[in-house]
């Protein structure tokens, strides 16, 4: 299976989950989707997502470097800018919608490259 294929397999899960999700309308679901829609608006969250995109893009254990860049921009993002504690959700939608806009990129990236 080519790098493309994969993503665009991930790519298609994660879009049937939401479906499903809206269609059986699950509330949990509506509301971290909400939350990640939000969250992409941040300019602070994008900017730093692509940042650690580009910074890590030739390493051997991107994905593993990204998810932990992920939880520690939610943590910053959270105490630092925000200035106060969350929950656990808010935490974890942070950090989905960083890999997120880092899936999205890199699939760009090869979109483009093709």
């Amino acid at each position: 299976m080519t790098k493309t294929k994969s993503y665009f397999t991930i790519l298609t899960a994660a879009l049937i989950i939401v479906a499903a999700g809206y269609i059986f309308n699950i509330a949990a679901v509506k509301h971290f989707v909400g939350l990640c829609f939000n969250f992409a608006g941040s300019n602070i969250l994008a900017v730093s997502a692509a940042v650690c995109a580009f910074i890590f893009l030739g390493n051997k254990n991107y994905w593993l470097i990204i998810a932990g860049c992920a939880v520690a921009a939610a943590i910053i993002i959270q105490f630092v800018v925000l200035g106060h504690g969350a929950g656990l959700i808010t935490f974890a939608a942070r950090a989905v919608t960083f890999m997120a806009i880092v899936f999205l990129m890199n699939l760009i990236k090869l979109i483009i490259n093709k």
